[in-house]
């Protein structure tokens, strides 16, 4: 569990949402943030659907925008490959130009990006995000990062058919860009990409062993600290957030990097990640998007090879295989 004071260090008595340990075998899949660079993510979701559902991870954790990916995939599994296309237009046709993010949102009554739009209307309505699947016993448990704004620290919450839409708000408050805070079961919350921005440390302390990760920037690219002014911005009536974002985030995120390249042992962590940054937190470019979700599943197909690899060269695979195919029952065609 990372935190304000000491970044990554687990805090046992403290009592808090935290992940569930993991069971012997357990698989977790982590989907990291970026704002608009989690594209990518949605790409490679998408690809991987296609041959691994979400039910095939014991746990799944995102960040960010890498949440909202993340819950698409998560209650997609008995998607048709249509619906999956059809929600990638999500990031291809709905997030282009000043859909969502515009310096005139202010003068409408609106933040720079428009939460109620992306939140309310595209998952709530036009894109509904099935959150009922959440409920079900066959679904793999998601969980979102958000930063706990009033201790300074990184909580994990778990999705639930009432809380998903919420959640997702909370998860991507972003400071200046949103109002930098949504406010949970009482408390208020910001975008878990402040605190544990690649949460694979956490998911290491819970038990963990068999990570696969998606990153929506190079594997090998190392955060640049935050400029103070940024963090006062961000935070001008909190200076310990306004600290937080310009100490906490980049050591987080280049310790998780770090963990990336180096797992502890008996640890397996896979990574997919774009080859380059062409894309920035707020690109709004058709053309970049679209090339990002492109990327995103050509990674994403290539993790299913792998994957698939792996388990023809299991000895006992029949638990494995049998969680790749989950029963698809559709209704009727009146």
């Amino acid at each position: 569990m990372s935190s304000y004071f000491s970044p990554g260090k687990s805090e046992q008595s403290s009592n808090f949402p935290s992940l569930p340990k993991a069971k012997k075998g357990a698989k977790a899949l982590v989907v990291a943030g970026g704002g608009m660079k989690g594209s990518f993510a949605g790409g490679a979701l998408y690809a991987i659907n296609q041959a691994v559902p979400s039910t095939f991870f014991d746990l799944i954790l995102g960040v960010s925008s890498g949440s909202c990916a993340a819950a698409y995939y998560t209650t997609g599994y008995e998607a048709s490959h249509e619906e999956g296309l059809r929600i990638l237009d999500i990031w291809r046709k709905e997030l282009t130009g000043n859909q969502l993010i515009s310096f005139l949102n202010p003068f409408r009554g609106k933040t720079f990006l428009d939460q109620e739009y992306l939140i309310d209307y595209l998952f709530g309505t036009k894109y509904r995000l099935p959150s009922e699947y959440l409920e079900k016993k066959e679904t793999s448990p998601l969980y979102v990062v958000v930063t706990n704004l009033a201790k300074a620290r990184a909580e994990y919450v778990k999705a639930t058919a009432s809380n998903v839409l919420n959640l997702l708000k909370a998860a991507t408050s972003l400071p200046i860009a949103t109002r930098g805070k949504w406010k949970l079961d009482g408390q208020y919350y910001g975008d878990g990409g402040i605190s544990d921005p690649i949460p694979v440390e956490s998911v290491i302390q819970a038990g963990y062993k068999d990570i696969t990760v998606v990153l929506n920037s190079p594997e090998d690219e190392f955060s640049d600290p935050i400029p103070r002014f940024q963090g006062w911005l961000s935070y001008p009536s909190d200076k310990k957030l306004s600290h937080m974002i310009t100490k906490v985030h980049h050591t987080m995120y280049n310790r998780a990097v770090h963990i990336l390249h180096s797992p502890p042992k008996g640890v397996k962590i896979r990574v997919i990640s774009p080859d380059e940054s062409e894309l920035s937190m707020v690109t709004t470019s058709a053309r970049l998007l679209n090339r990002s979700v492109t990327k995103g599943m050509e990674a994403g197909q290539r993790l299913v090879a792998n994957l698939l690899g792996e388990m023809s060269g299991l000895k006992n695979k029949s638990k494995l295989l049998k969680k790749l195919f989950v029963p698809v029952i559709r209704p009727e065609k009146k």
